[in-house]
């Protein structure tokens, strides 16, 4: 198949060589033409090409991340949409000082609570042991609990 390439030999107004028009092909981008669109027009004619490509790279070509739960419901009805998003994965990015604090001061929570659950259990099933078995550590007191398990 023959790729068609624009005419180099254009009009006054549009590019007259190969690099002219190399040079302004960023220009149609629509990331490009949307960003210099909202910029005031004396800012936007001070932009190069290497300056334009180097947002439309930075900004321009956000594609969607892969992550392990992305669920997005739209949520609507007479004539109001919301949608909401939950996204869970791992995270890619380096942390800041604050978050890498707050993520440290989460694992020790987690921590402590884990183990504390941890530790309930065993002793539960310890006393549940002790009770199955009929062992009387203190005589005449009972928590109950193996009683109201077995009715």
């Amino acid at each position: 198949m023959v790729e068609q390439h624009p005419s180099l030999e254009q009009t006054a107004t549009g590019p007259q060589s190969l690099s002219e028009y190399a040079k302004g092909s960023i220009h149609r981008d629509p990331f490009i033409r949307a960003f210099l669109d909202k910029t005031p027009k004396d800012i936007a004619d001070t932009f190069t090409d290497a300056q334009l490509l180097q947002l439309k790279l930075m900004f321009g070509t956000r594609a969607k991340a892969q992550h392990a739960i992305d669920f997005r419901p739209i949520i609507g009805g007479f004539g109001w949409h919301y949608y909401l998003v939950f996204l869970c994965g791992r995270n890619r990015r380096g942390l800041t000082r604050a978050e890498q604090r707050a993520a440290n001061a989460g694992r020790v929570i987690a921590l402590l609570l884990g183990s504390f659950i941890l530790f309930s259990v065993l002793i539960t099933s310890l006393y549940l042991l002790k009770s199955f078995l009929g062992i009387d550590l203190l005589p005449n007191f009972s928590l109950g609990l193996w009683s109201w398990l077995t009715g």
